[in-house]
C-alpha cells in the first residue's frame, strides 16, 4: 500500500456554516510553498492529481493520487499496442464499434 503524500502549501477547509449550500470547500496556497512542491511532484504529463478526503475527526485534506494503472492483455503496454490493435479490428471488420475499443 502507497504511503500517503500530503501536498505541501495547499490548505482545505469546509466551509463556514453561512456559506451557499454550492460553496463545498474552501481552500488556500500558499505560493511560498506549493510551486517548489508542484514542480517536484508533476506527474510525467504535467499534472498533479490529488484527492480531497475527510479524516475521522472530520477534517478536510489534500493527498497525491498515486494510482496508476496496471497494463492488461486487452490494452497492452503503450500506446502503440493500443493503435495497432485499433488498426487490426479496422482491417477485419472496416468499421470500429465502440465495444471493440481496447482502452
Amino acid at each position: 500500500m502507497n504511503e500517503k503524500k500530503f501536498i505541501d502549501g495547499l490548505f482545505i477547509n469546509k466551509p463556514s456554516e453561512k456559506a451557499p449550500d454550492f460553496v463545498k470547500v474552501k481552500a488556500s496556497i500558499s505560493a511560498d510553498k506549493f510551486i517548489p512542491f508542484l514542480k517536484e511532484n508533476v506527474n510525467g504529463k504535467g499534472y498533479l492529481n490529488f484527492d480531497i478526503l475527510e479524516s475521522k475527526e472530520g477534517k478536510l485534506y489534500a493527498k497525491i493520487d498515486t494510482f496508476e494503472p496496471t497494463p492488461n492483455a486487452t490494452m497492452g503496454n503503450d500506446e502503440e499496442s493500443a493503435r495497432e490493435k485499433i488498426n487490426k479490428i479496422k482491417e477485419q471488420d472496416g468499421e470500429i464499434r465502440i465495444e471493440d475499443i481496447p482502452f
